[in-house]
């Protein structure tokens, strides 16, 4: 018994983490583009119709042209990480919005 409460009590830490750790929900959108300055032409015009819908609190239409950012443009480490953290704010939003 001893050996399951130690990874139990883990993973239920773990849990929470997550749980609380997503509950920020607001979305800084100049953050975005700020450290997003540096993407092509074709790659800005998606993103910006991202960031207008999510500034619209249209966060449905928001999820797919951030996403066709992120699969279409090389992005580092740190780009990859501020768009992927706002497409899931987004899709949690959305998530609300449609029920």
């Amino acid at each position: 018994m001893k050996k399951w409460l130690i990874p139990l009590m883990a993973a239920a830490c773990l849990g929470w983490l997550g749980v609380l750790g997503c509950s920020n929900n607001n979305i800084d959108t100049a953050k975005v583009r700020q450290a997003l300055q540096s993407l092509p032409d074709n790659a800005k015009e998606f993103l910006e119709q991202g960031l207008k819908d999510i500034d619209q609190s249209n966060f449905v239409a928001a999820v797919r042209p951030l996403k066709k950012v992120v699969f279409t443009v090389k992005l580092d480490k740190t780009q990859r990480a501020v768009l992927e953290d706002t497409i899931a704010k987004a899709q949690a939003r959305a998530a609300k919005q449609k029920k």
